[in-house]
């Protein structure tokens, strides 16, 4: 049974952007030429389906978490990351000294419960996409240690940043989007270029303290690598599919580099 539920919350995270696009445009065709990306008739329809995937996630998250870390060990992990990740924003968004600059939200655009500017949605979304980039991590150092530079502080840098070169795929779709933007326009596509810094410093305090307080030694339980690190895989089509909207709005650089870490991950843990 429990397997039943890998292979349908996995197979649904992935259809779910589909989902989305057909609501929203009307085509799954791979390019769309219009265009019209703003609020249109059909956008909050579509962003009902945004929440749906994010719920699912997290149950996603829980459920394989529980299974494979304990539930004590998923709790902090989930508390700890939701906390530090809110707090970094608060003081990104206000102060400009983490992110690049000032920057809010669009909350139109945004979607959900707000807690001090920051949408409840940003803090879940570190949680799901840490989560996920972890678990990569960890196939790769399990099974493909070779390729990595093995050091004391390994497991909280390269983790830290493949969720950072993430973030180069997907702020430049948010702020052309107009879900977010900074007071003061960045070089890269409008995102100032300090703000990945920002990604990579959150990521790597939330691995630091978590492995601090974590229960136990974080080892996966047996069970086949798909079920195992499916959160992994999932996090490397995340590229793949957010390569598309950056080829459709002309953002070209961050559609290559969402083609060429997804290809690179997947000759990872294929070869």
């Amino acid at each position: 049974m429990g397997d039943f539920f890998f292979y349908f919350f996995t197979i649904i995270l992935v259809l779910v952007p589909f989902l989305y696009r057909k609501i929203r445009t009307g085509s799954l065709s791979f390019i769309t030429h219009s265009t019209d990306f703003g609020p249109d008739l059909n956008y909050q329809k579509a962003e009902k389906v945004r929440i749906i995937q994010v719920l699912i996630g997290s149950i996603y998250l829980v459920f394989h978490g529980s299974l494979f870390w304990g539930w004590l060990n998923i709790f902090l992990f989930i508390v700890t990351t939701f906390f530090i990740s809110l707090v970094l924003e608060i003081a990104g968004s206000k102060t400009g000294m983490l992110f690049g600059g000032e920057y809010r939200y669009n909350f139109k655009l945004t979607p959900g419960p707000v807690i001090f500017t920051i949408p409840i949605v940003i803090p879940i979304a570190w949680v799901l996409l840490t989560y996920m980039s972890f678990n990569l991590y960890c196939f790769i150092n399990n099974f493909k240690p070779e390729i990595l530079i093995n050091t004391d502080t390994s497991i909280y840098i390269i983790p830290s940043l493949m969720t950072m070169f993430l973030d180069l795929v997907l702020d430049p779709i948010a702020v052309n989007e107009q879900r977010w933007s900074w007071r003061k326009k960045g070089l890269y596509y409008g995102v100032p270029l300090l703000n990945f810094s920002g990604w990579f410093i959150t990521s790597f305090l939330i691995y630091f303290i978590f492995s601090k307080f974590s229960f136990s030694t974080l080892e996966f339980k047996n069970s086949t690598k798909l079920i195992s690190y499916a959160p992994g895989i999932v996090f490397i089509f995340i590229h793949l599919i957010a390569s598309r909207p950056c080829f459709e709005r002309n953002l070209k650089i961050p559609g290559i580099l969402g083609l060429v870490l997804s290809l690179f991950y997947l000759l990872v843990i294929i070869l």
